[in-house]
């Protein structure tokens, strides 16, 4: 795919520009920010612009002069990160690309003539850089990047790089649809007003960072980041429709009661990721982390619009049980999800915060020295099918393809996110984007019982 660049430039908060211009103070980060690795996430949103009242070469426009607007209330988000105390240097923007994909509709990447699912390969190549790898230089790591991508037949797709330092689901989700409000000029309902300084006051910030505590939050992303992987993972995507869902459930529920969707599907992939890992011999995801948003734990204390990366990780072992059966397994990480409570919220904010959480991790230690961990995260209930900027709903979201070796990246994953549903009818089917090294997917993709449920990369419908 060839991608050629027609302009890029750095989106500032409008109340930087002009005369009238004003002073943004540095924003503080809280504990929980500085926490967290240097990694990007991706979307990439895909409109087939089919509408002839839409002047398509105002697009660039009027995404850039929004988002500007957007950037006023979100302003940290056109910072940089300083000493991860602070983000400053807001003159620095985000920035923004405009890009044409010669040769290229998009359907050929969403849904290719012959049949067959989107073309993972090719997102890649439609975000502002490759995702999902670490950035050993945080200072000069946008807190947000855009790449707009234009087809030959008119049809877009807006690239996303989301910086995780700062942006979690919650706040990705908020600021994107305040970004879609304002470029629409059709649903004000949809703009959300943010909440910066809430963050910092229950969690925090701590003048420096113990070596120790970002050196395991960086393995249990990365593994060793000093080295390059000598193999690459394969990224896949799977879709679980509700009928395969509601069987899993039943399955979980007879070990626990009212498992939700993710129980039941962490569970199932979890236990189908160890058997492919025996298979070939690997070292077997013993563990399994899990991001939890606290801020409907912290209700009095956080909004739901809190501004940062307000999670916490919660981690389920396998290393000890013989069986290791989704039914064993969805009990573990049942158990685990319900440490996550209002007295363990109550322990780990405050100043005794970061002691409390290197307590956690002496005991995340020595699980993870039995096998590799599989990260769990979800973007589920976050509304990523429904950012609308003016030209309808995205006909698919997608996340990012096979990494390239030239950064350590993310290895043994899952993210979930929802299935865009088709009409006006809603939808729970449910998409799972594994990464595992390149063997081990291999038989994951082979194996029939895991192919009872889930689906290969099945097609988008574009109409």
């Amino acid at each position: 795919m060839e991608v050629s660049v027609i302009s890029t430039e750095n989106i500032k908060p409008w109340s930087l520009a002009g005369s009238d211009r004003h002073e943004l103070k540095p924003f503080k980060l809280c504990l929980l920010d500085q926490l967290m690795v240097s990694i990007h996430s991706p979307l990439v949103l895909f409109y087939t612009m089919k509408d002839e009242h839409h002047d398509k070469k105002s697009v660039g426009k009027r995404l850039k002069a929004s988002l500007s607007n957007t950037l006023n209330p979100f302003y940290p988000l056109a910072g940089r990160v300083k000493d991860n105390l602070i983000i400053h240097d807001f003159e620095k923007g985000v920035p923004f690309t405009e890009t044409r994909v010669k040769g290229h509709c998009l359907s050929d990447v969403a849904s290719p003539r012959g049949g067959g699912g989107p073309r993972l390969e090719f997102l890649n190549n439609l975000l502002p850089f490759e995702p999902h790898c670490y950035q050993e230089d945080e200072a000069a790591s946008p807190q947000l990047s855009v790449q707009l991508n234009t087809f030959d037949c008119g049809g877009i797709a807006i690239g996303i790089n989301l910086y995780h330092k700062l942006m979690d689901g919650a706040t990705t989700s908020a600021f994107l649809h305040s970004w879609a409000a304002n470029c629409s000029g059709d649903n004000p309902r949809m703009k959300k007003q943010p909440e910066l300084r809430k963050a910092r006051s229950v969690f925090p910030p701590r003048d420096s960072i113990p070596t120790e505590v970002q050196t395991f939050s960086n393995r249990l992303f990365f593994g060793d980041v000093g080295r390059r992987p000598r193999r690459l993972p394969a990224s896949r995507r799977f879709v679980f429709d509700e009928k395969a869902i509601a069987m899993l459930r039943t399955k979980a529920g007879l070990s626990i009661t009212n498992p939700t969707r993710l129980e039941a599907l962490s569970a199932f992939i979890w236990e189908s990721t160890l058997k492919a890992a025996d298979e070939v011999e690997q070292q077997q995801p013993t563990c399994l982390t899990q991001g939890v948003n606290m801020r409907p734990l912290m209700s009095q204390r956080l909004s739901k619009h809190s501004v940062g990366n307000l999670v916490t990780t919660v981690m389920a072992s396998c290393a000890d049980s013989p069986a290791k059966s989704m039914r064993e397994l969805v009990s573990l990480i049942r158990d685990g999800n319900l440490r996550v409570d209002e007295n363990y919220v109550n322990a780990i904010s405050g100043e005794q915060g970061l002691a409390v959480m290197m307590q956690g991790q002496m005991v995340f230690e020595g699980i993870m020295s039995g096998g590799k961990i599989m990260v769990c995260s979800s973007w589920i209930g976050f509304g990523s099918n429904n950012f609308d900027f003016g030209w309808g709903k995205p006909i698919w979201t997608g996340l990012s393809g096979d990494p390239s070796g030239n950064l350590p990246c993310l290895n043994n994953s899952v993210i979930f996110k929802e299935v865009a549903p088709r009409g006006r009818g809603s939808s729970k089917a449910v998409e799972a984007w594994i990464r595992l090294d390149e063997d081990a997917m291999y038989r994951l993709e082979h194996d029939p019982l895991f192919l009872q449920y889930a689906s290969p990369n099945p097609p988008i419908i574009l109409n």
